[in-house]
């Protein structure tokens, strides 16, 4: 159950740091769009793609886990 447990918690801090990144993909897209805004943007929306796919794995990681998991 450690390895389950320490796959929960990734999972929940990737999720905070998508939510993070969201909220801040949204701030920026409000915002004037000046060539250093356009560059964070587009960094951070490669950013949030790239922890899209890292949540989806750990959902993989956690549902194998499970699986293995002796009841």
């Amino acid at each position: 159950m450690d390895r389950f447990d320490e796959l929960i918690q990734q999972q929940l801090k990737l999720a905070d740091q998508l939510i993070h990144t969201r909220e801040e993909i949204q701030q920026l897209e409000v915002l004037d769009y000046s060539e250093a805004r356009k560059s964070m943007l587009i960094e951070r929306k490669n950013d949030l793609s790239r922890m899209e796919n890292d949540f989806e794995s750990l959902i993989s990681a956690v549902i194998t886990c499970f699986e293995k998991t002796p009841i």
